[in-house]
């Protein structure tokens, strides 16, 4: 190594010491020490003897101390504390719900659900916190084992998971119960996404789309037999938003997914079992089945003309037809207890909730963390814009889950799915873009 090179990589070392993001420590030793090099070449040939050149360039740099402070301000780990602030507002809503609902039942085996739901709060949080720290690029070389393993369990669910109302979602593994269909709708995508990003963004061929077909049709035709429609219409709709966005092929994509959708709508009224047809369209003709399919949504829209704008207050009695169900469908006991006015604000946090999540996106240079980031924000605005347009009544009332604040073991996975968004953003200025090794300095020649 010449006197230039030991020269420059001196001042480097001090410079990166500072930087506590080592991540990045090699693109900003190739930025810094090639506009060194400039410089110096620059002197050389206004007739500078290399000497005098070196310290003129290490002069215009300035004290690497103080670089090196200036570099760790803008390379380091962040948080979203606006996130965290919308995130907070949901988890003491869910809490207080909760509770409201567990003091005011009189129905025993309904006061239970305090506790449990702490319980998934709180695993939920830890989880979210380790995911938040954990590097989130190393799971992408995990994804194939990731999509292999959820989808062979898929596979032989129908073989061992119990039927819950014709629906086969919960496996229960050493007195642990996981809820099958609900971990696939949310890790699939982010698996697929994973093993195909690189090659539909450098070759979208046909191998590569069939390659991803055939990745999301294998799981899709695995719900279907489950008969989980709840869970294979997110999957669904995500792999085929998430493919127009990795491709930007938003035509082609939205005329094949329309000609899937149909299928798939014809194979579901067509059959007949659990009269699947009659309960998703019961809600044009309420009037006609009022205590058939139709009498949650009756339920439902009774239950809001009576909370007016400012509802009916905590002390309401739940002990009505829909008491059961409220905290599969938290938005209804929110409005009853609060009011209209409450859930149009809901609606707009909601709202700011999810922009905040999309605008992550332009800050966020790493494909893969972007496509995380696109992923988790797109299942979360699926499933909480249906479950705020079932507080109306005017939609087919499914189990689609409330993320964060309806009661259940799901709670587990949306906060560890925050997490692994708020990793990404966390790191956002600590990824190193530069793949290979970094190689050392060498002297141009003049």
């Amino acid at each position: 190594m010449t006197n230039r090179d030991e020269r420059i990589q001196h001042y480097l070392d001090h410079m990166c010491v500072q930087v506590k993001a080592r991540e990045v420590h090699n693109d900003l030793r190739d930025e810094l020490g090639n506009h060194m090099e400039e410089m110096i070449l620059d002197k050389e040939q206004e007739g500078y003897k290399e000497e005098e050149a070196i310290a003129y360039a290490i002069e215009q740099m300035g004290d690497p101390v103080i670089v090196g402070k200036s570099m760790h301000r803008l390379h380091r780990h962040r948080m979203h504390w606006g996130l965290l602030t919308g995130l907070a507002s949901l988890l003491i809503i869910s809490l207080l719900l909760t509770w409201i609902y567990t003091t005011n039942i009189s129905v025993e085996r309904f006061q239970f659900l305090y506790k449990s739901h702490l319980i998934y709060t709180i695993f939920g949080l830890i989880l979210m916190v380790f995911l938040m720290y954990f590097d989130y690029q190393k799971w992408k070389k995990y994804a194939w084992w990731i999509y292999i393993l959820l989808s062979g369990m898929l596979w032989i669910n129908p073989l061992v998971s119990p039927s819950d109302y014709g629906v086969q979602r919960f496996w229960s593994v050493f007195g642990l119960t996981i809820d099958l269909t609900t971990i696939s709708m949310w890790v699939l995508p982010l698996a697929i996404g994973a093993i195909m990003l690189d090659k539909l963004r450098t070759k979208c061929d046909v191998q590569s789309v069939s390659t991803y077909i055939l990745l999301v049709a294998l799981p899709s035709f695995s719900l279907l037999q489950a008969s989980d429609w709840v869970r294979l219409f997110p999957f669904g709709t995500a792999t085929i938003i998430l493919f127009a966005w990795i491709t930007r092929k938003w035509l082609y994509t939205f005329v094949g997914a329309a000609i899937a959708g149909l299928i798939t709508m014809m194979q579901l009224f067509l059959s007949g079992e659990y009269r699947r047809f009659e309960r998703l369209t019961a809600v044009f003709n309420l009037q006609n089945d009022p205590l058939g399919h139709g009498s949650y949504n009756q339920s439902i829209m009774s239950i809001l003309h009576s909370a007016g704008w400012w509802g009916n207050g905590s002390a309401t009695s739940f002990d009505h037809h829909f008491k059961g169900y409220y905290m599969d469908y938290p938005g209804v006991m929110f409005i009853d207890v609060f009011g209209w006015l409450a859930g149009i604000l809901l609606l707009f946090g909601i709202v700011w909730f999810l922009a905040s999540m999309l605008k992550m996106l332009p800050h966020v240079l790493d494909e893969f963390g972007r496509m995380i980031v696109f992923s988790i924000t797109m299942m979360f605005a699926l499933q909480m814009f249906y479950s705020l347009a079932m507080t109306t009544g005017k939609v087919p009332v499914v189990s689609v889950t409330f993320p964060f604040i309806g009661f259940g073991s799901h709670l587990i996975l949306e906060y560890a799915m925050m997490g692994l968004l708020l990793g990404v953003y966390r790191r956002k200025d600590t990824i190193s873009l530069r793949k290979k090794p970094r190689q050392p300095i060498t002297t141009m020649s003049k």
